[in-house]
C-alpha cells in the first residue's frame, strides 16, 4: 500500500472535484469581479491592482495571488484580455546576422566580453540556438582540421627519422 504522503492526484479524484475545482472557481470569480471593478473605476488593471482589488472584494479578505492568476487558465485568459498594457506585436529588430550565419573566423581573444554580451543578450533564444549550432560546427571542422594537420605532421616526422636513420647507415 502506498503511503499517503506518495499518493499522486490521480489516486484521489475526489480532490480534484472537492478541493481543487473550487478553488479555481473562486480565482476565475474575483477574477472577474476584481477586473470589472478597476475598469469601472477607470483604473490600470494589472496583476498588483487585481491581487490588491481581489482583497477588498473577496468575503474573506483573502483575494488571489499572482501566481493563482498566472496558474489558471480562465483566470488568465480574463486577464490577458482586460489588461491595460498589450504585448508588443511587433517583431524585434533584425538581428546582426541572419539565423543560421557563420561565426566570425576571427574572435579576438581581448574583445569586450560585456559588450558580447550585451549583443547576446538582445538575441532572441533561435538566434542564440543558431549561432551555437554555428559554433559546433565550425568547431568540429576546426577540430577535424587539427587531427588531420597532426596527422600529416606526425607521418612527416616519421618519414624525417627513417631518412635519417638510411643516411646514418649509408655514411656508417
Amino acid at each position: 500500500m502506498k503511503s499517503v504522503s506518495k499518493l499522486s492526484p490521480k489516486d484521489r479524484p475526489w480532490l480534484k472535484e472537492k478541493v481543487y475545482a473550487p478553488n479555481r472557481r473562486r480565482t476565475v470569480e474575483l477574477v472577474k469581479k476584481s477586473v470589472d471593478s478597476l475598469a469601472n473605476d477607470q483604473k490600470r488593471i494589472s496583476l498588483s491592482a487585481l491581487c490588491s482589488r481581489s482583497k477588498e472584494i473577496d468575503p474573506d479578505g483573502r483575494g488571489v495571488s499572482e501566481t493563482a492568476i498566472l496558474n489558471n487558465e480562465e483566470a488568465r485568459a480574463y486577464y490577458e484580455q482586460h489588461r491595460s498594457w498589450k504585448a508588443d506585436t511587433r517583431s524585434r529588430p533584425p538581428a546582426l546576422k541572419p539565423i543560421g550565419a557563420t561565426v566570425a573566423t576571427v574572435i579576438k581573444r581581448d574583445r569586450d566580453a560585456a559588450r558580447v554580451r550585451y549583443r547576446y543578450l538582445k538575441s532572441t533564444k533561435a538566434e542564440l540556438v543558431a549561432r551555437l549550432l554555428a559554433v559546433e560546427n565550425a568547431h568540429a571542422v576546426l577540430q577535424e582540421r587539427w587531427l588531420e594537420l597532426n596527422e600529416e605532421i606526425l607521418s612527416w616526422r616519421l618519414r624525417a627519422e627513417r631518412a635519417e636513420s638510411q643516411l646514418r647507415r649509408r655514411e656508417a
